[in-house]
This record gives C-alpha cells, structure tokens and sequence, in this order.
C-alpha cells in the first residue's frame, strides 16, 4: 500500500476496506450541500481519502484538547472528531477565510457532534 498514489486510488476506484467511516451532523450535511459543485467534489473526495487511508492521507491536524481536528481541502475547512475507534464525525463544513481556525468554529463542531454522538446513543441504549 506504501508504493499506491493518492490519485491511482481515486481514479481507479481501489476496492479495499476502509480504515474509518464517515458520518456527518444534519448541520455538516446542510453545509456541503451549500458549497458550489467543484468543493463539494474537493471535500467528497479528501473525505474519501482519509476513510481509506487515515491522517496519512490528508492535510489533518489537531486543533484542541478534546479531539477536535481538521482536514484542510483547499478554500474549505472540515472539523471533525473520532468517535468508537473507526468513525468520524464531521460536524461542521465551511469556507477558509482566516489563516487560523476561528474559536467559534471549533466551539460549534464541538456542540454538533456532542448533540450526535448523544442522540445516537439515546437511541441505543
């Protein structure tokens, strides 16, 4: 796997399991639907890449100490948290316009993801 490009994975639709599954807040969802259709395809496919291939294939970093992160995908920032070992939780989709990741952005993925995370396991439990 260490010698496979990004794009040969794209472009050749690899069939393997994916190391994380992505799921998105009703509020992330209504986000990406709002982009115009090249970012959507951009986004679509940096989350791709990271359910195959982990932080390994993408721009992702950490941005508090309660598991906050963010994948950068051009002009577009998508938070997200790790949730039972193979889950990502995307809680907020938005444009880039600051070099730094607004504090208020952060505090809002926090609060949709917790609100998932909690709805879900009201529903499991």
């Amino acid at each position: 796997m260490k010698n496979v490009d990004k794009n040969q994975i794209l472009n050749y639709n690899f069939i393997m399991e994916n190391l994380f599954t992505a799921k998105y807040t009703p509020e992330a969802q209504l986000e990406l639907k709002a982009l115009d259709k090249q970012n959507i395809k951009r986004v679509l496919r940096t989350i791709a890449l990271f359910e195959q291939l982990g932080q390994a294939g993408v721009k992702s970093r950490p941005l508090n100490k309660e598991g906050l992160f963010e994948l950068k995908c051009d002009k577009v920032r998508i938070y997200f948290m790790y949730h039972q070992n193979a889950i990502i939780i995307i809680g907020l989709i938005t444009l880039k316009k600051t070099q730094k990741a607004p504090e208020q952005y952060k505090l809002t993925a926090m609060s949709r993801i917790n609100k998932y995370t909690t709805k879900r396991n009201d529903k499991n439990g």
